[in-house]
Protein backbone atom coordinates (compact mmCIF):
# COMPACT_ATOMS: atom_id res chain seq x y z
CA UNK A 1 0.00 0.00 0.00
CA UNK A 2 1.16 3.55 -0.72
CA UNK A 3 0.83 6.57 1.52
CA UNK A 4 1.01 9.64 -0.77
CA UNK A 5 3.03 12.59 0.41
CA UNK A 6 2.31 16.28 -0.15
CA UNK A 7 2.26 17.06 -3.88
CA UNK A 8 5.77 17.99 -4.98
CA UNK A 9 6.03 18.00 -8.77
CA UNK A 10 9.48 16.86 -9.87
CA UNK A 11 10.37 17.24 -13.51
CA UNK A 12 13.93 15.98 -13.01
CA UNK A 13 12.86 12.33 -12.98
CA UNK A 14 12.33 10.48 -16.25
CA UNK A 15 8.98 9.16 -17.47
CA UNK A 16 8.51 5.39 -17.56
CA UNK A 17 6.38 5.67 -20.71
CA UNK A 18 9.48 6.52 -22.73
CA UNK A 19 10.69 2.91 -22.37
CA UNK A 20 7.40 1.18 -23.14
CA UNK A 21 5.83 0.30 -26.48
CA UNK A 22 2.16 1.00 -27.04
CA UNK A 23 0.15 -2.21 -27.50
CA UNK A 24 2.89 -4.55 -26.26
CA UNK A 25 2.26 -7.25 -23.65
CA UNK A 26 4.19 -7.00 -20.38
CA UNK A 27 4.11 -9.21 -17.31
CA UNK A 28 4.87 -7.65 -13.96
CA UNK A 29 8.04 -9.74 -13.98
CA UNK A 30 9.02 -8.15 -17.31
CA UNK A 31 8.49 -4.68 -15.89
CA UNK A 32 10.46 -5.57 -12.78
CA UNK A 33 13.41 -6.55 -14.96
CA UNK A 34 13.18 -3.50 -17.27
CA UNK A 35 13.10 -1.00 -14.38
CA UNK A 36 15.12 -3.00 -11.81
CA UNK A 37 12.19 -3.00 -9.38
CA UNK A 38 12.55 -4.88 -6.10
CA UNK A 39 9.50 -3.42 -4.41
CA UNK A 40 6.90 -6.16 -3.81
CA UNK A 41 4.10 -3.56 -4.08
CA UNK A 42 4.53 -3.84 -7.84
CA UNK A 43 1.95 -6.61 -7.54
CA UNK A 44 -0.66 -4.12 -6.31
CA UNK A 45 -3.21 -2.73 -8.71
CA UNK A 46 -1.84 0.80 -8.27
CA UNK A 47 1.94 1.19 -8.17
CA UNK A 48 4.01 4.36 -7.77
CA UNK A 49 7.37 3.96 -9.50
CA UNK A 50 9.80 5.76 -7.19
CA UNK A 51 12.56 6.69 -9.63
CA UNK A 52 10.15 7.90 -12.29
CA UNK A 53 7.32 10.43 -12.46
CA UNK A 54 4.89 7.61 -13.22
CA UNK A 55 2.01 5.71 -11.62
CA UNK A 56 1.07 2.30 -13.02
CA UNK A 57 -2.50 1.05 -13.02
CA UNK A 58 -2.89 -2.72 -13.47
CA UNK A 59 -6.46 -3.46 -14.52
CA UNK A 60 -8.06 -6.90 -14.85
CA UNK A 61 -11.69 -6.59 -15.92
CA UNK A 62 -12.86 -10.07 -14.92
CA UNK A 63 -11.27 -10.98 -11.59
CA UNK A 64 -10.62 -14.44 -10.20
CA UNK A 65 -12.53 -15.37 -7.05
CA UNK A 66 -9.55 -14.71 -4.77
CA UNK A 67 -9.27 -11.05 -5.80
CA UNK A 68 -11.15 -7.98 -4.56
CA UNK A 69 -14.14 -7.58 -6.90
CA UNK A 70 -13.42 -4.05 -8.07
CA UNK A 71 -15.58 -2.88 -10.98
CA UNK A 72 -13.26 -1.93 -13.85
CA UNK A 73 -13.75 -1.67 -17.61
CA UNK A 74 -12.05 -0.10 -20.62
CA UNK A 75 -14.39 1.16 -23.33
CA UNK A 76 -12.49 2.65 -26.24
CA UNK A 77 -10.53 5.60 -24.84
CA UNK A 78 -12.40 5.72 -21.50
CA UNK A 79 -11.39 3.72 -18.44
CA UNK A 80 -13.80 3.20 -15.55
CA UNK A 81 -11.95 1.93 -12.49
CA UNK A 82 -12.24 1.76 -8.74
CA UNK A 83 -9.45 2.86 -6.43
CA UNK A 84 -8.17 0.98 -3.41
CA UNK A 85 -10.66 0.26 -0.62
CA UNK A 86 -9.07 2.65 1.88
CA UNK A 87 -8.41 5.32 -0.72
CA UNK A 88 -4.72 5.66 0.11
CA UNK A 89 -3.69 6.08 -3.51
CA UNK A 90 -6.68 8.14 -4.63
CA UNK A 91 -4.71 11.40 -4.53
CA UNK A 92 -2.11 9.99 -6.93
CA UNK A 93 -4.87 9.65 -9.50
CA UNK A 94 -6.90 12.78 -8.78
CA UNK A 95 -3.89 15.07 -8.46
CA UNK A 96 -1.51 13.43 -10.92
CA UNK A 97 -1.16 16.60 -13.01
CA UNK A 98 -0.33 18.74 -9.96
CA UNK A 99 2.25 16.18 -8.89
CA UNK A 100 3.76 16.00 -12.37
CA UNK A 101 2.87 12.31 -12.67
CA UNK A 102 1.79 10.33 -15.71
CA UNK A 103 -0.80 7.55 -15.34
CA UNK A 104 0.10 4.42 -17.30
CA UNK A 105 -2.58 1.79 -17.85
CA UNK A 106 -1.86 -1.94 -18.20
CA UNK A 107 -5.04 -3.80 -19.06
CA UNK A 108 -6.38 -7.29 -19.62
CA UNK A 109 -9.86 -8.75 -19.88
CA UNK A 110 -8.96 -11.78 -17.75
CA UNK A 111 -5.88 -13.02 -15.90
CA UNK A 112 -4.76 -15.41 -18.64
CA UNK A 113 -5.91 -13.44 -21.66
CA UNK A 114 -2.22 -13.02 -22.55
CA UNK A 115 0.74 -15.43 -22.05
CA UNK A 116 2.11 -15.67 -18.51
CA UNK A 117 -0.73 -13.48 -17.18
CA UNK A 118 0.60 -10.43 -18.99
CA UNK A 119 -1.08 -7.06 -19.49
CA UNK A 120 -1.48 -5.02 -22.66
CA UNK A 121 0.11 -1.60 -22.27
CA UNK A 122 -2.64 0.84 -23.23
CA UNK A 123 -0.59 4.00 -22.80
CA UNK A 124 -1.03 7.27 -20.91
CA UNK A 125 -4.39 8.21 -19.40
CA UNK A 126 -5.57 11.37 -17.65
CA UNK A 127 -7.94 11.87 -14.74
CA UNK A 128 -11.39 13.07 -15.79
CA UNK A 129 -13.70 12.70 -12.77
CA UNK A 130 -14.57 10.61 -9.73
CA UNK A 131 -17.54 9.73 -7.55
CA UNK A 132 -18.05 8.04 -4.18
CA UNK A 133 -15.39 6.68 -1.84
CA UNK A 134 -14.09 3.46 -0.27
CA UNK A 135 -13.65 2.64 -3.04
CA UNK A 136 -13.67 5.75 -5.22
CA UNK A 137 -14.93 5.27 -8.77
CA UNK A 138 -12.72 7.02 -11.32
CA UNK A 139 -13.15 7.93 -14.96
CA UNK A 140 -9.91 8.31 -16.92
CA UNK A 141 -9.48 9.27 -20.56
CA UNK A 142 -6.74 8.14 -22.89
CA UNK A 143 -4.37 11.04 -23.57
CA UNK A 144 -4.47 12.56 -27.03
CA UNK A 145 -0.80 11.72 -27.51
CA UNK A 146 -1.54 8.03 -26.94
CA UNK A 147 -4.63 8.18 -29.13
CA UNK A 148 -2.57 9.79 -31.89
CA UNK A 149 0.00 7.00 -31.60
CA UNK A 150 -2.75 4.41 -32.03
CA UNK A 151 -4.06 6.39 -35.01
CA UNK A 152 -0.59 6.58 -36.56
CA UNK A 153 -0.11 2.83 -36.26
CA UNK A 154 -3.47 2.26 -37.91
CA UNK A 155 -2.70 4.69 -40.75
CA UNK A 156 0.66 2.98 -41.24
CA UNK A 157 -1.04 -0.42 -41.38
CA UNK A 158 -3.54 0.85 -43.95
CA UNK A 159 -0.78 2.35 -46.09
CA UNK A 160 1.17 -0.91 -45.96
CA UNK A 161 -1.92 -2.75 -47.21
CA UNK A 162 -2.72 -0.38 -50.07
CA UNK A 163 -0.52 -2.22 -52.53
CA UNK A 164 0.67 -0.83 -55.83
CA UNK A 165 0.24 2.75 -56.98
CA UNK A 166 -3.22 3.39 -58.38
CA UNK A 167 -3.58 6.60 -60.48
CA UNK A 168 -7.37 6.31 -60.26
CA UNK A 169 -7.19 6.87 -56.49
CA UNK A 170 -5.50 10.29 -56.61
CA UNK A 171 -8.59 12.18 -55.45
CA UNK A 172 -8.84 10.07 -52.31
CA UNK A 173 -5.08 10.39 -51.83
CA UNK A 174 -5.38 14.20 -51.92
CA UNK A 175 -8.03 14.02 -49.16
CA UNK A 176 -5.71 11.91 -47.03
CA UNK A 177 -2.80 14.28 -47.58
CA UNK A 178 -4.85 17.37 -46.70
CA UNK A 179 -6.19 15.64 -43.58
CA UNK A 180 -2.64 14.80 -42.57
CA UNK A 181 -1.55 18.43 -43.01
CA UNK A 182 -4.41 19.70 -40.85
CA UNK A 183 -3.55 17.23 -38.07
CA UNK A 184 0.14 18.10 -38.28
CA UNK A 185 -0.45 21.85 -38.05
CA UNK A 186 -2.14 21.36 -34.70
CA UNK A 187 -5.56 22.14 -33.28
CA UNK A 188 -6.93 25.10 -35.32
CA UNK A 189 -7.69 27.36 -32.34
CA UNK A 190 -4.30 26.68 -30.71
CA UNK A 191 -2.52 27.40 -34.01
CA UNK A 192 -4.54 30.59 -34.51
CA UNK A 193 -3.50 31.83 -31.06
CA UNK A 194 0.17 31.12 -31.80
CA UNK A 195 -0.04 32.82 -35.19
CA UNK A 196 -1.35 35.93 -33.46
CA UNK A 197 1.15 35.80 -30.59
CA UNK A 198 4.16 35.35 -32.91
CA UNK A 199 2.78 37.76 -35.52
CA UNK A 200 2.64 35.03 -38.14
CA UNK A 201 6.37 34.27 -38.09
CA UNK A 202 8.38 31.20 -37.11
CA UNK A 203 9.85 31.69 -33.62
CA UNK A 204 13.26 30.50 -34.87
CA UNK A 205 13.64 31.63 -38.49
CA UNK A 206 11.03 34.42 -38.76
CA UNK A 207 9.63 32.62 -41.82
CA UNK A 208 6.30 34.38 -42.64
CA UNK A 209 4.83 31.70 -44.93
CA UNK A 210 1.79 30.55 -42.96
CA UNK A 211 1.33 27.43 -45.10
CA UNK A 212 4.43 25.91 -43.48
CA UNK A 213 3.95 27.16 -39.91
CA UNK A 214 2.74 24.72 -37.26
CA UNK A 215 1.64 24.76 -33.63
CA UNK A 216 4.23 22.89 -31.57
CA UNK A 217 3.73 21.89 -27.93
CA UNK A 218 6.62 22.36 -25.51
CA UNK A 219 5.22 20.02 -22.88
CA UNK A 220 3.63 17.06 -24.73
CA UNK A 221 -0.08 17.38 -25.43
CA UNK A 222 -2.13 16.09 -22.47
CA UNK A 223 -5.53 17.54 -23.23
CA UNK A 224 -7.06 20.98 -23.72
CA UNK A 225 -5.28 22.42 -20.65
CA UNK A 226 -1.93 22.11 -22.47
CA UNK A 227 -3.24 24.13 -25.44
CA UNK A 228 -2.07 27.46 -24.05
CA UNK A 229 0.22 29.89 -25.85
CA UNK A 230 2.88 29.71 -23.11
CA UNK A 231 3.14 25.94 -23.80
CA UNK A 232 3.50 26.43 -27.54
CA UNK A 233 5.84 27.60 -30.25
CA UNK A 234 5.06 28.62 -33.81
CA UNK A 235 7.56 26.68 -35.90
CA UNK A 236 8.34 25.99 -39.52
CA UNK A 237 7.38 22.42 -40.46
CA UNK A 238 10.90 20.99 -40.58
CA UNK A 239 11.91 22.62 -37.29
CA UNK A 240 8.73 21.30 -35.65
CA UNK A 241 9.68 17.76 -36.67
CA UNK A 242 13.24 18.13 -35.37
CA UNK A 243 11.91 19.70 -32.16
CA UNK A 244 9.55 16.77 -31.57
CA UNK A 245 12.45 14.37 -32.19
CA UNK A 246 14.45 16.08 -29.44
CA UNK A 247 17.21 17.21 -31.81
CA UNK A 248 17.03 20.79 -30.61
CA UNK A 249 15.62 22.49 -27.54
CA UNK A 250 15.57 25.84 -25.78
CA UNK A 251 17.67 26.84 -22.80
CA UNK A 252 15.05 27.81 -20.18
CA UNK A 253 17.29 30.54 -18.71
CA UNK A 254 18.80 32.26 -21.75
CA UNK A 255 15.99 31.31 -24.18
CA UNK A 256 18.65 30.44 -26.72
CA UNK A 257 18.56 27.39 -28.96
CA UNK A 258 20.71 24.37 -28.22
CA UNK A 259 21.15 21.49 -30.65
CA UNK A 260 22.18 17.85 -30.54
CA UNK A 261 25.36 16.50 -32.11
CA UNK A 262 23.25 15.08 -34.94
CA UNK A 263 22.56 18.59 -36.25
CA UNK A 264 26.07 19.98 -35.80
CA UNK A 265 27.94 20.61 -39.01
CA UNK A 266 24.80 20.40 -41.14
CA UNK A 267 22.40 22.96 -42.51
CA UNK A 268 20.62 23.24 -39.15
CA UNK A 269 23.82 23.94 -37.24
CA UNK A 270 23.30 27.65 -37.83
CA UNK A 271 20.35 27.80 -35.42
CA UNK A 272 22.57 26.94 -32.42
CA UNK A 273 22.78 29.85 -30.01
CA UNK A 274 20.07 31.77 -31.80
CA UNK A 275 17.70 33.72 -29.54
CA UNK A 276 14.08 32.67 -29.67
CA UNK A 277 11.66 35.31 -30.97
CA UNK A 278 9.15 36.16 -28.25
CA UNK A 279 5.55 37.40 -28.31
CA UNK A 280 5.01 41.04 -27.33
CA UNK A 281 2.71 39.96 -24.51
CA UNK A 282 4.92 38.66 -21.69
CA UNK A 283 2.17 36.32 -20.44
CA UNK A 284 2.45 34.49 -23.78
CA UNK A 285 6.21 33.91 -23.52
CA UNK A 286 7.23 30.22 -23.45
CA UNK A 287 6.89 28.72 -19.98
CA UNK A 288 10.36 28.30 -18.51
CA UNK A 289 9.22 25.33 -16.43
CA UNK A 290 7.86 23.66 -19.59
CA UNK A 291 11.16 24.34 -21.38
CA UNK A 292 13.08 22.84 -18.44
CA UNK A 293 10.76 19.81 -18.43
CA UNK A 294 11.44 19.19 -22.11
CA UNK A 295 15.19 19.65 -21.82
CA UNK A 296 15.33 17.24 -18.86
CA UNK A 297 13.21 14.69 -20.71
CA UNK A 298 15.63 14.79 -23.67
CA UNK A 299 18.65 14.46 -21.38
CA UNK A 300 17.15 11.37 -19.75
CA UNK A 301 16.36 9.51 -22.99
Amino acid sequence: MITPSTPTPNTNRPLASERLKQGSIYTQKDLSAIYAIKDASLNNGIFRLKEYDSVWLFITEHKTSDRTPYVDSLEGDTLHMQGQRLGRTDALIKDHRLRGLELLVFYRKAKYEHPFAGFRYEGIFNYHSHTGSTPTSFVLNRSQATANEDFSHEIGRQLDNQGDFNPNDLRDARTRVLSSIVRRRGQPQFRKQLLEAYQGRCAVTACPLQQVLEAAHIHPYLGAETNVVSNGLLLRTDLHTLFDLGLWWINPVSLRIEISEVLMGGEYGSIEGRSLALPKNESEHPSRSALEFRRSAIANR
